[in-house]
């Protein structure tokens, strides 16, 4: 049985960013790790800022916080574009993903 592991837990243009991959010995049809990211919607930055160490964002998922589950590794840029990072952002995440 796999677990979820953390690869990146970092602000990213002012938002809380934590990306896990499913450590597993199965892997998807397609060859590759299920990947999920988690960060705060544009405008909750300052709140999201304000979190204490003891509420980390890699913890329980915070009310009105963002979860991507792409179905596939190379729709993850995309969908971090449509939640309001840039594209150099948006690929800075994605290449924390080990292949």
């Amino acid at each position: 049985m796999g677990e979820w592991k953390t690869v990146f837990d970092a602000e990213v243009e002012g938002r809380p960013v934590v990306v896990k991959v499913y450590d597993s010995d199965d892997e998807s049809e397609a060859g590759e790790r299920a990947v999920r990211v988690t960060t705060m919607p544009i405008g909750d930055g300052a709140s999201a800022l304000e979190r204490n160490e003891q509420t980390p964002l890699s913890g329980p998922a915070e009310a009105g916080s963002i979860i991507l589950d792409p179905a596939i590794f190379d729709d993850l840029e995309e969908e971090l574009i449509e939640v309001g990072f840039s594209p150099e952002a948006a690929a800075r995440i994605a290449s924390t993903v080990p292949r």
